[in-house]
């Protein structure tokens, strides 16, 4: 089969390419997928330049999610069937044309949606699930800022908090991109920048939010949790703007803030079976019904992967990129 070349560190420059490998096998408790389409986020840039290797024991080759046909079931697979339409939360190895998954990391296609739909959810809708829920509680009428919103978790953060019965303000470098937001379920929209607390806390009457799920990260990180309520949360899940910063630990004793290093990937399967359960239950009828749905910027053919990880890199995607697999 076809796949994405796994990158080692001293090779941070090279172009990703395909490569022939054998087709794996699924173990017990597992399912082989025939990939009818892919995702890309931004974990995948940091794996192929070596740093981010995947958990042990999983896939080396990069790829996060996937969508399409269940080939083969190892035993204990229970519930599935050979030919059954499904999308996948994946540790590595979806950039390719088959890939084996946790079943308890598979879910069934809702019905209506596309492979290509389908591939463009599960690490997004999981990340936000996650962030939103098990690590930021987010209850229905608390009050949510999403920081580097259009991203393609950012956008489904925004539904998802939506759904929850939370007020959502989104916030990001371009308000053009930023007020697009708005028809997802987005009900106020702030640029980054000096003003950008007090901008956040007169949309709420200066109280402040209730949580922020930021994918940012970067040295403003602190001025952003200037944001939070008394007693508010940030869960930190990207650091798209850098891996320092500084933070008023005065302020967080004195307002009892709490701040929370979130990352997906490296649970254990177990715990993203939980998470994946949850999630279903919750979203299975909201995604079939549209209530809830991918966006994506554009779809591009397997082969033009190389192309695609420039995209993304490039930056300016509007939710995600997705690869269609022959």
């Amino acid at each position: 089969m076809l796949a994405l070349r796994p990158h080692a560190p001293d090779r941070l420059n090279t172009r990703p390419e395909l490569f022939e490998t054998k087709t794996p096998m699924p173990a017990e408790g597992e399912a082989l997928i025939r990939i009818r389409a892919t995702a890309l986020n931004r974990a995948d840039l940091l794996q192929i330049r070596g740093l981010y290797p995947p958990p042990p024991g999983e896939s080396p080759i990069p790829g996060l999610e996937c969508a399409g046909e269940i080939e083969a079931l190892g035993q204990g697979s229970d519930g599935f069937e050979v030919g059954q339409r499904v999308m996948a939360l994946l540790a590595g190895g979806g950039h390719a044309q088959k890939v084996v998954a946790p079943v308890g990391q598979v879910m069934p296609i809702p019905g209506g949606l596309s492979f290509e739909e389908a591939a463009a959810l599960p690490e997004a809708a999981l990340t936000a699930w996650t962030n939103l829920v098990r690590e930021g509680e987010l209850a229905g009428g608390e009050t949510a800022l999403v920081v580097a919103a259009a991203s393609g978790v950012g956008t489904f953060a925004v539904q998802l908090a939506r759904e929850l019965g939370a007020r959502v303000i989104v916030a990001g470098r371009d308000r053009e991109r930023l007020e697009r937001l708005k028809a997802l379920g987005a009900d106020a929209c702030v640029v980054l920048g000096e003003d950008f607390v007090h901008e956040v806390r007169a949309i709420g009457s200066g109280r402040g939010v209730d949580l922020i799920m930021d994918l940012a990260g970067g040295a403003d990180l602190g001025q952003r949790m200037g944001a939070l309520k008394h007693g508010g949360r940030c869960v930190l899940v990207g650091v798209l703007a850098g891996m320092q910063t500084d933070v008023d630990l005065a302020d967080m004793l004195r307002r009892r803030l709490r701040l929370i290093g979130s990352v997906l990937r490296a649970r254990s399967r177990l715990e993203k079976a939980e998470l994946v359960a949850d999630f279903s239950a919750f979203a299975a009828h909201r995604l079939e019904d549209r209530r809830l749905k991918p966006v994506i910027d554009r779809i591009l053919p397997f082969e033009e992967i190389a192309d695609a990880y420039r995209q993304l890199r490039e930056g300016g995607v509007w939710g995600k990129i997705v690869l269609r697999v022959a």
